[in-house]
């Protein structure tokens, strides 16, 4: 294209009213908006090519939304890298360390 955008809109008269133009650049013809029913008035046949332009230029935006699925596994990974650090405290101290503090770990046999 060698011509510059620039959206421009026509009523042109036809037998019984008006039909709505546009054109996108300088260096096209103007087209007809689809849909062959004339308008009553100019002004209606206007506001008809700016709203086939602005859908045309701005389509709707889609989003879809999916249930939140763990496919990596993650929140297991995390239950058990604490399970295993607990552990290791554990073993190591002789408690588990809870907010700074050593929490002393009693186990009872039954």
């Amino acid at each position: 294209m060698t011509g510059d955008f620039l959206p421009e809109f026509n009523a042109v008269p036809v037998r019984g009213g008006y039909r709505g133009s546009y054109r996108l650049f300088d260096s096209q013809p103007f087209r007809f908006i689809p849909g062959g029913e004339p308008f009553m008035t100019a002004g209606q046949a206007l506001n008809a090519a700016k709203d086939y332009v602005r859908e045309r230029l701005n389509p709707p935006i889609r989003c879809e939304v999916t249930e939140a699925k763990d496919v990596l596994g993650l929140a297991d990974w995390h239950e058990q890298r604490a399970a295993r650090e607990a552990a290791q405290q554990e073993q190591a101290l002789g408690a588990i360390v809870v907010k700074g503090r050593q929490v002393k770990i009693e186990r009872r046999r039954a």
